[in-house]
């Protein structure tokens, strides 16, 4: 199972390099990253090569953070990768709560971050009908 970290943070310059210089000392890698922000806050995700060390380097440092499963899919492009997987969620009813993708490679392969009420039901259904679901590990290879 993959694991998205989450801060909410206020949205004011420095917050970004602020949490990036914790991940350089600590020799992290972040895999995908994305902000999202209202007026004042802002939620910014990331998948990270050490989440767990990572959460608990943030709250020392007086983050609010929080670390979530999230299923990681390898897709062959998007949109028609991703159609295959919203196709799929709609024939047995599974709401996507929130979610993100990139392309890479020059095949247009693609990888989706999708967050959801229930993960681990959902990794095990896309696994048994052959979609390619990442672990962590996986997805720090790339």
């Amino acid at each position: 199972m993959a694991h998205q970290l989450s801060l909410f943070v206020e949205n004011k310059p420095g917050k970004l390099d602020r949490i990036l210089d914790i991940f350089m000392d600590m020799g992290m890698d972040v895999k995908a990253l994305t902000i999202a922000s209202s007026d004042k806050f802002g939620i910014i995700k990331l998948l990270v090569d050490k989440p767990f060390k990572a959460r608990e380097m943030l709250k020392q440092s007086g983050f609010t953070v929080a670390l979530t499963e999230v299923v990681v899919v390898e897709i062959s492009s998007i949109p028609a990768g991703l159609k295959d997987i919203t196709e799929f969620f709609l024939s047995r009813d599974i709401n996507i709560d929130n979610a993100f993708g990139f392309s890479f490679g020059k095949d247009g392969r693609a990888l989706v971050i999708i967050e959801s009420e229930a993960i681990p039901e959902i990794k095990d259904l896309l696994v048994e009908n052959n979609f390619r679901v990442l672990s962590d590990e996986q997805i720090y290879a790339l």
